[in-house]
């Protein structure tokens, strides 16, 4: 499934005199000591903190892809920063020929467009967009081998608001000497001859899950060293993790997952982490998604191939098989809990290829299946508008109507490419509107009530009838005749929707 970054807040910073010197240090929550370099020679690999005009560039992107910066209660001629915070340090892998990369765990610091940066744990697919070359004039000129563009601190006044920019961007090198920009100093983590812990997660990479209230998963970290390894979360609403490594889940979003160990007389620090993503399992209506800023709560199912559906902030959600064979890709909605159903979309081909194809159902469950062929669907390509093949021409769905739901439905677009042909396909400005569910928690208009129990439910009906039991994610469970009266129906833990009313069985 795509992952989603999340920035990490920063801690609040202090200012101390250095022991022995009339120089100023700043004292913060992290590891280790920065020294500030003044020389291209003196750029090698390591981590660094970058400061211009008294603030450190976080790891944290804000408005338009720039870095935020974080206030530093330090002088001008600061020459160390004692133990900064860790989303204020980046690192960097120098080769002989002075080619920088830049990253922040796995996440690259690279050039997008315009004067916003690229900053994930993909490589740009033009290698040059994540390269970098150094100058040193009062700081360093830290410029993009793609674009020419510099890594700089706007801090000139905003037009549109009135107010002063403040954001790290990659800004045009003319704008090196101009008033309001600020090139960065270097201060890089002194290298004192310890060993590394060799801190590792033993499952690494970002993590999507769907949410489930009271699921968790192991996530230790080992490490040589003898210093204990110290788990945080830096979302506890999202997600916590204990002292173990186990995880739980708490509600959708995003958190930071970290490991840590102090340095001692034999290792040094270490801090690891990735990003975990916790999508919501169901939405309600009226609902909508561009896909632009990202894939959202939708799950992305690689069955055959390579090919994963992406987010662009131009175009929407793509898939685009071009020379990578014979493939199969599911973009799959969460549930929606909905008697009737109207959806529209615009979606844009390009190439020759298989046509993108749309479906519904009502079974599909993302905790136990890990193939959407698993599931019943129903194919309602036909219901919409496509563009033609090859067109490149935006065209928009008109209203797909589906009514009479039986159950929370799932909606799917399906992309399919062989190694002759394969279509480039691009989806956006999906809505869907319609009638909610309307769940209760206790009784219908036809007095039929359903009380919540350990191991069971009771269904009091003043009618013989039959009743449908669904998982909350849209899988009936079970199907079956009540009598006039009192039914017990045992069932395992979990929330249930019966006949329109939710239940939930502890």
């Amino acid at each position: 499934m795509k992952k989603i970054f999340t920035p990490i807040k920063s801690v609040a910073l202090f200012a101390l005199f250095a022991a022995g010197t009339a120089t100023m240090s700043a004292q913060y929550a992290g590891v280790g000591t920065f020294n500030k370099i003044n020389s291209v020679e003196d750029l090698t690999s390591g981590t660094y903190v970058l400061v211009a005009n008294k603030k450190a560039m976080s790891t944290e992107l804000g408005d338009n892809n720039k870095f935020v910066p974080v206030d530093l209660d330090i002088t001008d001629n600061e020459t160390s920063l004692v133990n900064p915070a860790t989303n204020l340090t980046f690192d960097f892998t120098v080769t002989d020929d002075g080619i920088i990369t830049i990253k922040s765990g796995e996440n690259i610091v690279g050039y997008s467009s315009g004067t916003n940066f690229s900053f994930n744990n993909t490589p740009n697919s033009d290698a040059t967009k994540d390269q970098w070359t150094a100058e040193y004039n009062d700081g360093f000129i830290l410029k993009n081998v793609n674009s020419g563009r510099c890594i700089l601190l706007n801090n000139t006044k905003n037009s549109s608001t009135g107010g002063t920019n403040n954001l790290f961007g990659p800004y045009a090198a003319s704008n090196t000497g101009t008033a309001g920009y600020y090139i960065p100093a270097l201060f890089k983590l002194e290298d004192k001859g310890l060993a590394s812990p060799e801190l590792a997660f033993t499952n690494p990479g970002d993590k999507s899950k769907i949410f489930k209230e009271g699921a968790t998963f192991e996530s230790p970290a080992t490490t040589v060293s003898t210093s204990p390894i110290t788990y945080a979360s830096s979302n506890s609403a999202v997600a916590t993790i204990d002292n173990s490594g186990l995880v739980t889940l708490v509600a959708p979003g995003t958190t930071e997952i970290s490991a840590e160990v102090a340095a001692n007389d034999t290792y040094n620090a270490a801090r690891i982490s990735y990003t975990l993503t916790v999508q919501s399992n169901s939405v309600s209506l009226p609902y909508e998604i561009d896909f632009k800023s990202g894939l959202g709560d939708w799950l992305n199912y690689s069955v055959k191939g390579d090919i994963e559906w992406e987010s662009d902030s131009k175009y929407g959600a793509v898939a685009n098989g071009y020379n990578a064979g014979e493939c199969e890709t599911w973009l799959i909605s969460p549930a929606v809990e909905a008697k009737s159903i109207e959806l529209s979309f615009s979606t844009w081909t390009l190439f020759s290829g298989n046509a993108l194809e749309l479906y519904l159902s009502f079974d599909f469950d993302p905790f136990t299946m890990n193939d959407p062929n698993e599931a019943n669907w129903t194919n309602i390509s036909s219901e919409a508008q496509w563009p033609a093949e090859g067109s490149e021409t935006w065209t928009e769905s008109g209203t797909i109507q589906s009514g009479e739901l039986q159950a929370p439905v799932r909606i799917a677009f399906k992309y399919t490419c062989t190694a002759e042909a394969s279509a480039k396909w691009e989806i956006t400005d999906l809505k869907a509107t319609g009638e909610n569910s309307g769940l209760t928690d206790g009784a219908t208009a036809t007095e039929m009530k359903v009380i919540s129990g350990k191991g069971q439910i009771v269904v009091l009906s003043d009618k013989a009838e039959e009743i449908s039991v669904y998982a909350m994610t849209g899988m009936e469970v079970l199907h079956t005749q009540i009598a006039e009266g009192s039914n017990t129906i045992n069932l395992p833990a979990g929330i249930y929707i019966v006949n329109g009313i939710k239940a939930i069985v502890f």
